[in-house]
């Protein structure tokens, strides 16, 4: 009843399926016009008709237009949904002008505060010279939070950027090298194994009832044609945006059922059969109970049953990818509830399965894993156990931006701590996609050793007398824009950890600046580095990219919270945690 009746009117009794467009209704009883423009005098009911108006207005300003010669520091207009493979639809990062893309010999203007100088002037103009509200207060106004919320579905991040099939793509089998895959009779007997056990765990789930009509309607879409399709669609449309599945390798007909339901229902959601999309959605809680019921997955502690052995245990292969798969699935789980999910999944998946995969990342070890510096690929055998264990770093690394997502969006405190992580940076994306020994042989390619995320975090606070060098080590790397989204989201935690979430940051006499002249210098740091390669990338192996692109839209909060934390000079009343999703950075921005 409580949620009926935040979607219902309470003057005209109208029903809404979204809390924001019942609050822009009530505007029209009200008469509020909460939407200014500082162009000019007019007000507006709704801030996507201030946003049209607001940038006519700056075309025809000319003392507001940018000097050419001065980049525009506002991230792409792409949505960041996913956030990693944290996808969203509601969240709180804004929408700001395109960026232009800066030479790798181009400097930011807009960050001239941040701007690295020889010896140690730099930290003294870091500590007097304008504070980031004053350069960046733009970004931050409290009405344009709307507009934050409003251009973070993932719906609009892949119809801008052009990420869905070409029609009637879904209703093709796989060809070519996937037909390998599709033995009729085996996949079959899986869809004939997942539509047994979705159905079991619907009637556990109903009980004494019997299942809803319409959950056992959809469950009769369980077939190998469309478990086919929609895995297509999954490796063709997500898998982008968190490449951690093995895709040369991976065969629908024995891989694990979890990772099976969790890369169906993913690639289900980009089906241009509606009614497809709505009934895999009604079986996203039945999918979800029976993946966290199998014993290893669920909550039980050391009940008899399955046991996740750690890496370099005496199991077999196939069991250690048997393991790897169903983790995945797990893991995958908790992203598609979290993007598509009913706003009651949203919540469970983040406080009680979340923390469930988290305790089998500890069990495994999976956060220090790494490539031996002395491991070499001499056959099949190792080039298969080299492929599973950057499955596990990949997939390892995947769920620390999970970790850290949550608290962006959430205000939830990491369940991963800085001190346990030693994780590598994923290895290079062409070995990956190789298929196998004889394919890395063909090819002559060997993987390459990739720097740990650690050590690349800490050099993006070089100091002034050491950080082209620093910033050399980080460009011999050659990171990837997935690797500084990776970057910048570390960034964004320690930034909130240092400042909101600091006692001893609301001490008197604590020099505010000083405090965060540090990370001023990451974030140019970061800048530096994220415009040479965003610059050096063609154009259209850029537009391949999945939400990676964005990682520019991070940068911008990072600033947007150390705006209102100088601005406040520190001070500030409670802010929400573990809350619906931008509700604490709403407040943030009340002050």
């Amino acid at each position: 009843m409580e949620a009926q009746s935040l979607s219902t009117c309470n003057q005209c009794g109208k029903k809404f399926q979204r809390k924001a467009h019942l609050l822009r209704h009530q505007q029209q009883h009200s008469g509020d016009r909460p939407y200014s423009c500082k162009f000019c005098s007019k007000t507006f009911k709704r801030s996507d008709v201030l946003r049209d108006h607001f940038s006519r207005s700056v075309a025809s300003s000319p003392e507001e237009t940018p000097n050419p010669s001065t980049p525009d520091t506002g991230s792409d207009r792409n949505s960041i949904g996913f956030l990693l493979n944290c996808p969203s639809e509601t969240d709180f990062i804004q929408e700001f002008p395109k960026s232009t893309t800066l030479s790798p010999n181009s400097k930011p203007d807009g960050f001239s505060n941040l701007a690295m100088g020889p010896g140690n002037e730099q930290m003294g103009h870091m500590v007097g010279g304008p504070s980031v509200y004053q350069e960046f207060g733009h970004m931050i106004q409290e009405n344009n939070l709307d507009i934050f919320l409003s251009h973070l579905e993932f719906q609009t991040f892949e119809q801008q950027t052009n990420n869905w099939q070409m029609p009637g793509e879904n209703t093709r089998l796989w060809s070519g090298l996937d037909a390998r895959f599709l033995d009729p009779a085996d996949l079959e007997q899986k869809a004939f194994d997942i539509k047994t056990k979705l159905k079991f765990a619907s009637d556990v789930m109903s009980s004494p009832h019997p299942p809803l009509p319409e959950v056992l309607e959809a469950l009769e879409l369980m077939t190998a044609d469309n478990i086919a399709a929609w895995i297509k669609l999954y490796f063709r449309h997500w898998h982008k945006h968190a490449p951690m599945v093995h895709e040369a390798t991976f065969n629908p007909c024995t891989a694990a059922i979890p990772l099976v339901l969790a890369l169906m229902s993913l690639g289900a959601m980009y089906s241009k059969e509606i009614e497809h999309v709505a009934k895999v959605k009604t079986l996203l809680d039945t999918i979800e109970w029976y993946i966290y019921s199998i014993p290893g997955l669920n909550d039980e502690y050391e009940m008899p049953g399955k046991t996740y052995v750690k890496q370099g245990e005496t199991a077999s292969q196939e069991w250690q990818q048997f393991q790897l798969e169903e983790l995945q699935g797990a893991y995958l789980m908790i992203i598609i509830q979290y993007w598509t999910g009913n706003p009651t999944a949203r919540t469970r998946v983040r406080q009680q399965r979340f923390p469930r995969i988290v305790a089998i990342f500890h069990h495994l070890d999976v956060l220090t894993m790494q490539h031996s510096p002395d491991s070499e690929i001499t056959d099949q055998l190792s080039f298969g156990n080299w492929i599973r264990k950057e499955c596990f770093i990949r997939t390892g690394t995947y769920a620390v931006m999970l970790d850290h997502a949550f608290g962006i969006f959430n205000n939830v405190s990491p369940r991963f701590q800085w001190a346990e992580i030693d994780l590598p940076f994923p290895s290079d994306e062409e070995f990956f996609k190789t298929a196998n020994y004889g394919d890395m042989v063909a090819k002559s390619v060997q993987p390459k050793r990739s720097m740990k995320i650690k050590d690349a975090f800490l050099t993006l606070f070089a100091p002034p007398e050491s950080v082209e060098h620093d910033l050399g080590v980080l460009r011999q790397e050659a990171l990837s824009a997935l690797d500084m989204q990776m970057l910048i989201h570390f960034l964004y935690t320690h930034v909130w950890s240092s400042t909101f979430s600091n006692p001893m940051s609301s001490l008197p006499g604590t020099n505010i600046q000083l405090l965060v002249a540090p990370f001023k210098t990451a974030m140019h740091n970061w800048k530096i580095v994220w415009d040479e390669i965003k610059s050096s990338a063609l154009e259209t192996e850029w537009n391949k990219l999945g939400f990676q692109r964005t990682a520019e839209t991070y940068f911008d909060a990072v600033a947007s919270i150390i705006a209102v934390f100088e601005k406040r000079e520190g001070r500030f009343p409670p802010i929400p945690s573990e809350c619906e999703k931008g509700s604490h950075l709403k407040r943030l921005l009340s002050f």
